[in-house]
C-alpha cells in the first residue's frame, strides 16, 4: 500500500546524513516516508573521494529517489548546501512536488565572516574555527574540487527549467555560502511558486544552529502548503461545472 508523501534529504560537499538528521527525524514524526542517502565518497576519508564524480553523487540520490516515487503519490526533495543543487538537478529530471534547498551555494567563502570568525578565536582563546578551517583545507583531493565546481556549473544553466514549487532558505551568519547565493537561485529558478527566507542567529550548519527548529517548522510549513493547495479544486474547474 502506497505511502501519501515522501522526503528525499541530501547531504552536503563533504559532509554526511548527519547534516539533515534533526529535519529528517521530525518529518518522519509526522509520517513522511524519509531517506536520506550517503553520497558516494562520502565516508569520513580523504582517499573515498579518488574517482568518484559529480554524476556519482547525483545518482546516490536519484536511486534513492526513485524508490520513494515508486511507493509514494509524490515526493519533496529537501538539499542541504551541496545537497541543494543535486535537488535542483533532480527537479528538472524528475517531477517533484516540491524542491527546499538549505544554505545552497552558487558564491562560497565569505571571507568578511571567515576574518570574524578567527577574530572571535582569538578573543575567547579557542580555536574552534580555526582548527575547522585548516581541516576543511586537507581534507579533500583536487579531483573532488573541480567536481563541486563542475555541478555548480550545471547547475546554474538549470535553474531556468526548474518549474516546481521550491522554497529558499539561507542562515545569514553562514561563513561557507554567501547569502547572496539565495538570491541568485531565487531569482533564476523559473518557477512562479518559489519562496525565500533569510535567518539569523545561524551558520552553516543550519539544521544544529539556534535558528535549527525555525527552520525545520518552516520546510513542514512548506510541504504542508503545498499539499493543501494541490488538494483544492481548479477554480476553472468548478467554472466549468457551473456552466454544465
Amino acid at each position: 500500500m502506497k505511502k501519501k508523501i515522501g522526503c528525499l534529504l541530501i547531504h552536503g560537499f563533504g559532509g554526511n546524513i548527519q547534516e539533515v538528521i534533526p529535519l529528517a527525524q521530525s518529518l518522519q514524526a509526522q509520517g513522511y516516508d524519509v531517506l536520506c542517502p550517503a553520497l558516494k565518497g562520502h565516508n569520513g576519508k580523504r582517499q573515498d573521494f579518488i574517482g568518484v564524480k559529480h554524476q556519482d553523487w547525483i545518482s546516490s540520490a536519484e536511486e534513492e529517489l526513485q524508490q520513494l516515487m515508486a511507493r509514494n503519490e509524490g515526493v519533496f526533495v529537501i538539499g542541504f548546501s551541496m545537497g541543494g543543487l543535486i535537488a535542483l538537478n533532480l527537479g528538472v529530471r524528475y517531477q517533484l512536488r516540491g524542491i527546499v534547498t538549505l544554505n545552497s551555494p552558487i558564491y562560497y567563502w565569505d571571507l568578511k565572516r571567515i576574518a570574524l570568525n578567527l577574530m572571535e578565536d582569538i578573543k575567547i582563546r579557542r580555536l574552534v574555527n580555526t582548527k575547522r578551517y585548516l581541516q576543511s583545507s586537507i581534507k579533500f583531493p583536487l579531483s573532488a574540487l573541480v567536481h563541486f565546481r563542475i555541478l555548480l556549473g550545471k547547475t546554474k544553466k538549470l535553474l531556468n527549467q526548474v518549474q516546481c514549487p521550491v522554497f529558499v532558505a539561507q542562515a545569514l551568519e553562514d561563513d561557507t555560502v554567501r547569502k547572496n547565493s539565495a538570491h541568485y537561485l531565487y531569482t533564476h529558478i523559473a518557477s512562479s511558486n518559489k519562496a525565500l527566507k533569510f535567518y539569523p542567529k545561524s551558520g552553516h550548519l543550519i539544521l544544529w544552529s539556534e535558528a535549527a527548529s525555525q527552520v525545520i517548522e518552516d520546510v513542514k510549513g512548506f510541504i504542508h502548503d503545498e499539499l493543501t493547495d494541490a488538494e483544492q479544486p481548479d477554480p476553472k474547474e468548478l467554472r466549468d461545472y457551473w456552466n454544465e
